[in-house]
């Protein structure tokens, strides 16, 4: 059977532990080891959604560490199959495109801000090539 988890879930339940312990060892290593961590693109943010991570504290640290980044991604297509059916957006698709970006950039940046860690976006674009 498969597990219907809603958005935020993977990341506290799933995510959060995983981080948590990779984390630990870090800190073993330097006590000024950076771990960045990302959500569960999906469900989190899918079809024109965007949810809140579901992280509490950066994993295995607490709000404002200095260990921590917030990190995501952000592509038009996540918007639907009608977005980018040739492989990138359509033509006429420029405005819905940045509309996504800066829902899922202001979604983020709000989770960046509640953790206290700085938000890096590291993979951004159209769909597949750009």
């Amino acid at each position: 059977m498969i597990e219907t988890i809603a958005p935020g879930e993977f990341d506290k339940k799933k995510l959060a532990p995983l981080y948590a312990r990779i984390n630990a060892a870090y800190q073993n290593a330097s006590s000024t080891n950076i771990m960045w961590f990302e959500p569960a693109q999906v469900p989190d943010a899918f079809a024109g959604f965007v949810e809140s991570v579901g992280f509490k504290t950066p994993p295995g640290g607490q709000v404002d560490s200095p260990n921590h980044v917030l990190n995501d991604h952000t592509y038009c297509c996540v918007l639907g199959a009608d977005v980018c059916s040739g492989g990138e957006p359509a033509p006429g698709m420029e405005k819905k495109c940045l509309a996504w970006h800066e829902k899922k950039l202001g979604a983020r940046t709000k989770d960046a801000e509640r953790l206290g860690v700085p938000l890096i976006i590291s993979e951004f674009g159209a769909c597949l090539d750009s």
